[in-house]
């Protein structure tokens, strides 16, 4: 009866956590991304140093610069990042399409009564007979 009790409870606690959170408050990572930007530390130090002693026309302008460098930066890596998306997807069809071809030929030699001796489909040594 104990143990009955024991696991009860057990599975009672440690099944708490798993469904307080579905339909609960935000989690921590959550709550970060809400308030997250493109706006990193290092980004907001090194537009200060650039903006430091200047008067508040030249900060905006200095400041819309960099910032539409940095966004142009991010643009030409996400095309990048699609350019290389892509060429995967190619290089799998182009596989995909070997493998077929290789396919195909395998079964017209079957058919015909070919029989293709390769290091991967023999058991054995092809090289060395009976003797």
């Amino acid at each position: 009866m104990k143990r009955l009790c024991l696991i009860i409870l057990l599975s009672i606690l440690l099944s708490t956590p798993v469904f307080s959170a579905k339909g609960g408050e935000k989690g921590a990572s959550e709550q970060a991304y809400e308030h997250a930007s493109n706006q990193t530390i290092f980004n907001r130090a090194g537009d200060w140093f650039a903006t430091v002693g200047k008067s508040a026309a030249e900060k905006a302008r200095i400041l819309q610069e960099r910032k539409a460098q940095r966004t142009a930066k991010r643009s030409e890596k996400e095309v990048q990042k699609a350019v290389r998306k892509s060429g995967k997807a190619e290089e799998k069809a182009q596989r995909k399409e070997i493998q077929t071809r290789e396919r195909v030929r395998e079964e017209v030699q079957e058919q015909q009564g070919i029989k293709t001796q390769t290091w991967g489909k023999t058991k054995g040594n092809p090289g060395k007979g009976k003797r």
